[in-house]
């Protein structure tokens, strides 16, 4: 992947504005009780809760494979935990996704085809979670504004019109004389055959349920109390909120997140930081296992 000579300048203001944004929410806590709810977590609850984070990421490769059908596995699934890395340290979940798009092009592959494998991974990963995120505000709307539920639904409706829109490339045919008709091409190929998708979608399903019940399983374990729809809404909110590639690791917007979400259900600020503060921990343990495979992919690459 080719150098960018602004990367430092640009990973410095998404240091500053993590902090700036950590400090914002945490300049009036007791820290005292942030340590407090972190300590009502038992061994076996962040054990429990670290093999169902592993799993939910090894899903996620299982629903790569989908629409990725000809690559192993295994492959996959390393790559999967080697975005996490680079969306940790680059920062950004979306420039994540673009390193294990370089990643997985091997000599002999169409890099648009692979990219636009990865583009529809993406895509319906997050129609998963928008819809799931809308029926959970429908489910369970105390507290949260009204106007959620409709928003999840409309960036839903959105997202699967830019997931077929390709398909008016077939039209166009001196569009893909160029690298962004290639693309466009092998996106309209991804979604040509509604089977795939619809198991990528399954599994997007699947894979955002876990990581609810890692969430919710770790907000039990501190004494938060709330209904499991109630958890797939905060979770599924704060998942976009972290889509934002304005900060690093999604320090300071996870925490402004869950404070301000939370708090609709009238959970402490003290708890929602210090849940905020644990699942950062697991986010840094996807990294180490994702950083752990690039470096041997590149060991083992000649």
């Amino acid at each position: 992947m080719p150098q960018n000579s602004n990367r430092p300048a640009v990973l410095a203001t998404k240091v500053i504005v993590s902090g700036v944004l950590l400090f914002v929410v945490v300049r009036r806590l007791d820290f005292g009780l942030v340590f407090e709810a972190v300590g009502r977590l038992t061994p076996g609850t962040v054990i429990t809760a670290a093999a169902l984070y592993i799993l939910a990421h090894v899903l996620s490769g299982v629903k790569l494979q989908m629409v990725m059908p000809g690559r192993p596995l295994s492959d996959l699934i390393r790559y999967t935990f080697v975005a996490l890395y680079y969306g940790t340290v680059l920062p950004g979940q979306l420039l994540g996704d673009a390193m294990k798009a370089y990643r997985l092009v091997r000599p002999e592959d169409d890099w648009a085809s692979v990219a636009a494998a990865v583009m529809v991974d993406k895509i319906t990963g997050l129609a998963a979670l928008l819809l799931l995120t809308g029926l959970a505000l429908l489910v369970d709307s105390r507290g949260f504004p009204a106007a959620f539920p409709a928003t999840s639904f409309a960036l839903l409706a959105g997202l699967i019109l830019a997931l077929l829109l390709p398909l008016i490339v077939s039209r166009l045919p001196n569009a893909l004389d160029s690298a962004l008709g290639r693309f466009l091409w092998a996106w309209h190929n991804s979604v040509g055959e509604w089977w795939p998708l619809f198991a990528s979608f399954l599994t997007g399903i699947a894979f955002q349920v876990l990581a609810v019940i890692v969430v919710a399983y770790l907000g039990a374990g501190m004494g938060i109390s709330l209904s499991f729809a109630a958890w797939v809404a905060v979770v599924g909110l704060v998942s976009l909120v972290l889509l934002l590639p304005i900060t690093v690791a999604g320090v300071g917007l996870r925490e402004g997140g869950l404070v301000v979400l939370l708090g609709f259900v009238s959970v402490a600020p003290a708890d929602a930081v210090a849940l905020s503060f644990v699942l950062l921990g697991y986010t840094i343990l996807g990294a180490v296992v994702g950083a752990v495979a690039d470096f041997k992919d590149r060991i083992d690459k000649p």
